[in-house]
């Protein structure tokens, strides 16, 4: 009996060691995964900081692309718009550049038909003149003559009537203006030509701001 309890006894004491074998690998297992739990809760935070700074970030860039897109649409516009200025600037630029050269030809024109009309109205102006000057110098000249005739006729010691003497000055003074009307008439022809040498360049320096037709001129 007492062998018996004994045994039991060492039974028990063995099994005792072997539970306090057991419960201390147990224990020590359970602060190893304590300390696994811990770490990995400590990672768990830090990805957690992690995912919400990258979170934050995103909402940034986020805020920033729509802040970009909103300068690309407002650029986009002003391009747009750029480019409708530019092209109804162009149209008008070519509408003013015909509008000028138009002008230009008319003006061409118009000096043309005025330089023929000053040669034309000139030269009936010089025959004019020449016709009434040769016609008045013909007519004084038949009166000079009839007069030298007549004074031919009378005798030597006779003295000059003063109207005689008159005549043969009248006739010199005719002979006089015909050749000053003859040398009048060609500065008048050069000053014609600067006129229209200058008519030529103002008509060519057209504005391209003014509007209106130009003005005819009749010959």
């Amino acid at each position: 009996m007492d062998e018996q309890r004994r045994i039991a006894c060492a039974e028990v004491e063995r099994f005792k060691g072997d539970l306090k074998q057991q419960s201390n690998s147990s224990m020590s297992k359970m602060r190893e995964f304590e300390e696994k739990i811990s770490s990995l809760i400590k990672e768990r935070d830090q990805m957690i900081k992690h995912r919400d700074s990258a979170v934050e970030e995103a909402l940034l860039w986020r805020t920033e692309l729509g802040k970009a897109l909103e300068r690309v649409v407002i650029m986009e516009g002003a391009v747009f718009r750029a480019e409708e200025k530019v092209r109804v600037t162009e149209a008008e630029a070519e509408a003013r550049i015909k509008e000028a050269a138009l002008r230009e030809a008319a003006a061409v024109k118009e000096k043309q038909e005025l330089l023929t009309s000053l040669t034309m109205l000139q030269s009936q102006l010089k025959r004019q003149h020449v016709s009434e000057a040769k016609q008045v110098f013909e007519e004084k000249a038949e009166s000079c003559s009839s007069n030298n005739a007549v004074n031919n006729n009378l005798p030597e010691t006779k003295h000059m009537d003063p109207s005689e003497e008159n005549i043969d000055k009248a006739c010199l003074s005719v002979s006089s203006a015909v050749a000053r009307d003859i040398q009048a008439t060609e500065p008048t022809i050069a000053d014609v030509r600067e006129v229209s040498s200058e008519t030529e360049e103002s008509s060519l320096d057209i504005p391209v701001q003014q509007e209106g037709p130009s003005p005819s001129h009749q010959p």
